[in-house]
């Protein structure tokens, strides 16, 4: 019998509700592997990498640039992008709407917690 608190829906609509500076919502964990929606800044998002992982991006709506390495992808909603461990990314200022990550990164420590 599905569980309504694993059940998600209008995840575009549950997205645009979030504040603004890449506001994020952890919808789920997965077998440690992390369902993050997040609500894109049109300031664009700085250069980063992971060397330990890769992630997953889920455009919903919307577009942004996503530079990976030394090339640019425009992303739009329904688009899905690999994003390999260790390649350096970043988001290019002017996108707008959300996109899901698909993301191993352990969760991070909230305060008063072990």
């Amino acid at each position: 019998m599905p569980d309504p608190e694993t059940t998600f829906r209008d995840i575009a609509g549950r997205a645009r509700a979030l504040g603004d500076g890449w506001p994020s919502d952890q919808l789920a964990r997965i077998q440690g592997i992390g369902l993050k929606l997040f609500r894109v800044d049109p300031k664009g998002l700085p250069p980063e990498s992971h060397p330990a992982y890769a992630e997953g991006l889920l455009m919903l709506d919307g577009e942004i640039m996503l530079v990976l390495g030394d090339v640019s992808i425009r992303l739009l909603g329904g688009d899905f992008q690999v994003i390999p461990a260790g390649v350096p990314h970043e988001i290019l200022p002017g996108g707008r709407g959300a996109f899901l990550l698909v993301d191993p990164e352990p969760p991070k420590e909230t305060e008063g917690s072990p």
